[in-house]
């Protein structure tokens, strides 16, 4: 009689691994934002992530995130505009995988890593990011690997040409009791201001005195003239109230304004919004939480028994699922 002996783990191969961690989590959006041309428009939007993750017995933390979103979401910079998200499925370019130990991250994904100054533009995203805190300064630092090709080009086949223009951004932040101070920078922030392709960067402070919150900002916007803003909220239990006043690129502070009454109550929210233009933005967000699983393998052990006559399989699990 032969005899073979194999232990395998529910969902993580790897030795010292604990357990695995598979979390969902997303949110669903119905917003009605005015366009440039002053009409309104109404948008739906859906956005699901998948998170897989696992530790290991010294501490570092894996994790790869898989992402679903489909229609409109409502933008929440000045412009007063929507993303397009109209994807409608599940990304299936190269995963975000982030390595985490000590409180430092470790983030890489080709071409999609945000740039820290404007996250919305994918033209600027890097391939590694590096984030942590040191006291009571946090960082952050995100950069583009592959520069030294044509954008786009594919490298005959081999898969390691380059999407984006090799830009690199890095921010830092330091809070002392309700005193935040913060600064972010990029090497190019994609022609969104006057200046083409210029670095850019931007300071900002925030005060918070009990229910009232006093902010102040100044962004170079790539070279062109700052932008330069000072803003005030009021916090009334789920109801908060705010008001920015700003320059736009050298006008006087004022010329520009963003008016704001927002609702939060668990995981629904709402906001109405308008600016120096009349543009309008109604938006109602509820975050659908998220459900975890996890599956421990310290009990998983599946034994074939070999014989010239018969296969018999036995097997032993232990599966914990938490919602």
């Amino acid at each position: 009689m032969k005899k073979v002996l194999l232990t395998t783990t529910a969902l993580v191969m790897t030795a010292g691994v604990a357990a695995a961690e598979v979390t969902m989590s997303g949110k669903f959006q119905t917003a009605m934002s005015s366009t440039n041309n002053a009409d309104m428009s109404m948008n739906t939007h859906i956005d699901l992530n998948l998170v897989a993750s696992a530790t290991t017995e010294n501490g570092v933390t894996m994790s790869t995130t898989i992402g679903y979103d489909s229609g409109y979401e409502a933008d929440y910079n000045d412009d007063f505009t929507v993303d397009n998200d109209n994807a409608g499925t599940w990304a299936t370019g190269g995963p975000e995988v982030a390595v985490t130990y000590e409180g430092f991250t470790v983030t890489a994904q080709r071409d999609g890593v945000d740039n820290l100054y404007d996250g919305d533009v994918a033209a600027i995203a890097g391939d590694l990011g590096v984030s942590g805190s040191v006291g009571g300064v946090s960082f952050a630092f995100v950069t583009d690997m592959d520069t030294n090709g044509a954008d786009g080009a594919d490298n005959g086949g081999f898969g390691n040409g380059d999407d984006t223009r090799g830009a690199t951004s890095y921010s830092a932040s330091y809070s002392a009791g309700d005193m935040t101070v913060s600064y972010v920078a990029t090497s190019d922030d994609n022609g969104q201001h006057a200046a083409a392709n210029a670095a850019a960067s931007k300071i900002s402070l925030s005060y918070k005195m009990g229910d009232v919150t006093l902010s102040a900002a100044s962004d170079n916007e790539g070279g062109a003239d700052s932008t330069n803003s000072f803003g005030i909220s009021y916090a009334m239990g789920d109801i908060k109230v705010g008001y920015t006043a700003a320059g736009d690129q050298g006008a006087n502070v004022g010329d520009d304004y963003d008016l704001s009454l927002s609702y939060a109550a668990g995981p629904l929210s709402a906001s109405f919004a308008t600016n120096e233009n009349s543009r309008t933005r109604l938006v109602a967000e509820y975050d659908l939480g998220g459900a975890t699983a996890f599956f421990h393998h310290s009990q998983v052990v599946q034994q074939l028994t070999l014989t010239s006559k018969r296969l018999v399989s036995t097997s032993t699990s232990n599966h914990l699922i938490r919602i």
